[in-house]
């Protein structure tokens, strides 16, 4: 899930920029510097949704392990399930997880982390051998 941490530790750098760049340029106003602190302010409120999609899932974040990407009428049905990354990824590619129970599966990561809810993956289906 996207971390508040994420939004103040933007915030201070982008300001210490904006301060740093005002301090630096000749003959630079008091509208100058407004400008820049709130591009500054601006920056760091879309950062918790940039950050993500920059970072993708790491090994050791929680996902949301999901059946199919269809809604189902009845969310009894689709119960969520979490599990824990073991191998770094971005969106289309395969990477393990290890579910609450201990097994371990193939995935496939299909959405990043959002505002509420951790990244989401998808069980890729075996093959059983028939002899």
């Amino acid at each position: 899930m996207i971390d508040i941490r994420i939004f103040f530790k933007s915030i201070v750098l982008f300001i210490a920029i904006a301060l740093i760049v005002y301090a630096v340029t000749p003959n630079a106003g008091i509208d100058f510097l407004l400008k820049s602190l709130a591009f500054a302010f601006g920056s760091s409120l879309l950062m918790p949704f940039l950050y993500p999609h920059v970072r993708g899932v790491r090994a050791g974040d929680e996902v949301r392990v999901v059946l199919s990407e269809q809604k189902l009428p009845f969310s009894i049905l689709s119960a969520p399930s979490f599990a824990v990354a073991m191998e770094n990824g971005r969106i289309g590619e395969r990477i393990g997880v290890r579910l609450k129970g201990g097994s371990e599966e193939e995935c496939i990561v299909v959405s990043y982390a959002s505002l509420f809810s951790p990244a989401k993956v998808k069980i890729l289906q075996k093959e059983i051998e028939v002899m």
